[in-house]
């Protein structure tokens, strides 16, 4: 029994002796070579950080400008297709009108002019649906105005980080 107290002070002091042995004037240089080190790692942690967020951000927003741009495509392809069935229907009342004046017929004169008044009311929705749909394609190409600007901005904000790491950028 009186082995194990002798037993546990040995080894303590075979704990505290190298301890005591140690030099325990730290050296300020080196700690402060560590401390940046730590410093500029942390830092680039950060940058790597932002970087893939940025990354993802320009993804996302340039899917987001590419569905805008075939939203504003869509809608001037359907503008334009209404403004051609607009003058298609204005030479049908064109035609229709010629005919009339050259007619002789009564009943014929009737008809036509049953027909210009059908022409004249399909090129009056047709003109409803036409800035119906110039509206449409205004706010498309605002929401792609948009959209472009944030995808812009991204692109500052990765160009920014990028140069940082070009020498003579920091």
């Amino acid at each position: 029994m009186t082995i194990r107290p002798v037993l546990i002070a040995c080894c303590c002091f075979a704990l505290v002796a190298p301890a005591l042995a140690q030099n325990h004037e730290p050296n300020s240089q080196t700690l402060q070579e560590v401390l940046a080190e730590i410093k500029a790692i942390h830092e680039d942690m950060r940058v790597t950080e932002s970087t893939q967020i940025l990354l993802v951000e320009l993804e996302m927003q340039q899917a987001v400008v590419n569905r805008a741009t075939d939203n504003v495509d869509a809608a001037r392809s359907k503008l334009s297709d209404l403004q051609r069935d607009q003058k298609l229907v204005a030479n049908e009342i064109t035609r229709a009108q010629e005919r009339l004046d050259n007619s002789t017929n009564e009943d014929e004169k009737k008809s036509l002019a049953e027909e210009i008044a059908r022409h004249k009311g399909n090129m009056a929705a047709l003109k409803l649906e036409e800035q119906s749909r110039i509206t449409s394609l205004q706010e498309m190409e605002e929401r792609l105005k948009t959209a472009q600007d944030s995808l812009e901005n991204i692109n500052r904000e990765l160009s920014a980080i990028v140069a940082r790491f070009r020498p003579g950028g920091k």
